[in-house]
């Protein structure tokens, strides 16, 4: 009974924390006494079965209840038959069937032990399960269920009961508390987000459903404002000026403001209305490209939905299908324009195929537009890993490897900050006066062991001397500061040389050329330093905007050539120009602009010609024999 309890406690705070609209009834069968004065009609074929709480709404008092459950039936082992208990459930189910007929789903969870007597007697039982609708989900919980082969007559008898309700299953008490240990969220009916048609040109289209496969969970469930009691809370919200008398203002009177500077541009409903972009509801094909010319980290959307065709139309399902497959042979995917409903933001998207042996769909992932790509810098890496460090990391990987795990899914692995919201809730519920449990994220998440690993490890640690460095400097105290026992003087005042005084610290700002305004620097470097310091350091400033794939980089390379072309540095540009050229942005940039080698024409004593400049450019075979 208190294992019983205990998988009801989880089971039901799992239910009523998603649904809690639910009703629950709880049947004691066995007890010394009989009450079902909650039952209709004709009960005299009851005894010994007590209704201790009709179908009613779950709270907090039906958890009390279930608590209570061992403490006070831990005496009553009577050994009756368990089908008149499943009978009154059900006509509890016809009786408040106003309650009951909107839901997907009823469910009759049946705990016992091998001491429950099963007659035969219940074909009347399970005919009545099968043809109440919405159709009843029958759950038998009991010990060693699991082992269906080696059990008693009686619990035999309701193995076999479960294959013949349509809906039946039969769970060991230790399944039972492993299923319910962690918290699920709640099951949302698939139901299409958009309905309309996929074009893909010459008017060819393909009727289309699309639904979502990957959807974050809230973390907000059933969130509302309650007092200490549990009371829920009214909020008005009011508005009202800035000013000395914070004069409230009327909702109607009201427009979103748009920061300009340091002022606001108030933009009203109208002016809001011609704002939008007027769109109309549409999934269409805007060209096919290579899968690979799609970067993964695009492909890392939030949502992920799935593309199938209606279940009804076969021509249409047929179709998509054919159009998914060539997709597939020729490793290539579909890009196209998204409009979820008329008059909202589109959307470009990627339609990857999904062929499989079943079915052959599209999944569709948002990809972003330029707006949504954060440019980040990252510093170039000065050294590379030696023979023996590649060696050990192979092997940490080799040991860590999850292809001989196959039960580590990520399907099957739980939110710590979901689960632990809900043990929190739920522990609230139970025990309103102690405190919260203690965070043991084992509770939530099962990882797998490697223990073939230790060894690689300690390989890592040994070639991979990695040290924690302080970036911040170490805090002191006033009376720290304003000393001045034992203090070295000497040791403290730096001894500044001639030679650690550089011509940059003498003029200033204005004999270094920056990132933001390179060309405007690089002319005043020019004036003060001279023509060659000021290219070498614009050199050194584009491979440093190239490398971070900044700015300014076609304007600097124009007047970097422009000057060198102007004083006659040919070698010190076309060499500069080589060793970047391997880049794809100073490529494209100089085919662009067409920036090229400098050439006899421009300077009499460079060796290079003008047809030679011009395969430079066009990378020909030429550019080959010239290195």
């Amino acid at each position: 009974l208190q294992q019983a309890a205990s998988v009801m406690t989880q089971y039901l705070s799992h239910r009523l924390y998603n649904y809690p609209e639910n009703f629950v009834a709880l049947i004691l069968v066995g007890t010394s006494d009989t009450d079902v004065s909650h039952l209709n009609g004709k009960v005299d074929q009851f005894h010994n079965i007590t209704v201790a709480k009709p179908l009613l709404g779950g709270d907090k008092s039906l958890f009390d209840s279930l608590q209570q459950l061992p403490a006070l039936y831990e005496r009553d082992n009577r050994r009756v038959d368990l089908v008149p208990g499943l009978e009154a459930a059900v006509r509890l189910f016809h009786q408040e069937k106003s309650k009951t007929h909107w839901m997907s789903e009823n469910r009759i969870m049946l705990f016992t032990d091998d001491q429950g007597i099963f007659s035969s007697d219940h074909s009347f039982v399970a005919k009545e399960m099968n043809g109440l609708k919405p159709q009843i989900v029958f759950k038998l919980i009991g010990p060693d269920l699991d082992d269906s082969q080696n059990l008693s007559g009686n619990l035999r008898a309701m193995y076999k009961f479960c294959s013949v309700v349509e809906q039946g299953e039969g769970l060991s008490t230790e399944d039972a508390m492993t299923i319910t240990r962690l918290y699920k969220t709640k099951k949302v009916r698939q139901t299409p987000i958009f309905k309309g048609c996929l074009e893909i040109g010459g008017g060819t289209k393909f009727p289309v459903n699309i639904i979502n496969k990957i959807t974050p969970a809230s973390h907000q469930q059933s969130l509302k404002m309650c007092d200490s009691a549990g009371q829920v809370l009214k909020r008005d919200r009011s508005y009202h000026l800035k000013d000395e008398n914070q004069t409230p203002v009327d909702p109607d009177c009201m427009n979103k403001g748009y920061r300009y500077g340091k002022s606001f541009i108030p933009i009203s409903k109208v002016d809001a209305n011609l704002m939008a972009i007027e769109s109309e509801k549409e999934l269409s094909l805007i060209c096919t490209t290579k899968r690979s010319n799609i970067r993964k980290e695009e492909l890392c959307g939030k949502y992920a939905y799935s593309v199938i065709p209606p279940a009804s139309d076969i021509s249409g399902g047929t179709g998509l299908a054919a159009f998914a497959t060539a997709l597939r042979d020729l490793d290539m995917v579909a890009v196209c324009r998204y409009v979820k409903k008329a008059d909202t933001a589109p959307r470009l998207c990627c339609l990857v195929p999904n062929v499989k042996s079943y079915c052959s769909t599209l999944m569709m992932v948002e990809l972003p537009f330029s707006n949504d790509i954060k440019k980040a810098a990252f510093p170039r890496i000065r050294s590379t890993p030696g023979s023996d460090q590649l060696s050990a990391i192979d092997k940490l990987i080799d040991s860590m490897d999850l292809t001989t795990k196959p039960e580590f899914k990520v399907s099957e692995i739980g939110d710590p900050n979901l689960q632990r919201r809900h043990q929190c809730v739920a522990h609230r519920a139970l025990h309103p006066d102690k405190p919260l449990p203690e965070v043991d994220i084992s509770n939530f998440l099962t990882l797998p062991t490697f223990d073939s690993c230790g060894e690689a490890v300690k390989e890592c640690n040994k070639l991979f001397n990695i040290k924690m460095e302080e970036s911040k400097p170490k805090k002191r105290t006033a009376a720290e500061m304003f000393t001045t026992d034992n203090v070295d003087f000497k040791a403290e005042i730096k001894k500044v040389k001639v030679e650690d005084i550089s011509l940059d610290d003498l003029l200033g700002s204005g004999a270094k050329i920056s990132t933001t305004t390179p060309v405007k620097d690089f002319q005043q470097v020019c004036s003060k330093l001279g023509t060659q310091p000021a290219c070498v350091m614009m050199c050194d400033v584009i491979s440093t905007l190239v490398e971070h794939q900044g700015d300014h980089i076609a304007d600097c390379m124009r007047s970097l050539r422009e000057c060198c072309v102007k004083e006659g540095l040919y070698q010190l540009f076309n060499e500069f120009l080589k060793k970047e050229f391997k880049s794809d942005i100073v490529k494209k940039i100089c085919k662009e602009g067409s920036l090229s080698l400098i050439h006899k024409g421009e300077c009499e004593n460079s060796p290079v010609s003008q047809v030679e400049s011009e395969c430079f450019i066009r990378g020909d075979e030429l550019l080959q024999a010239m290195e």
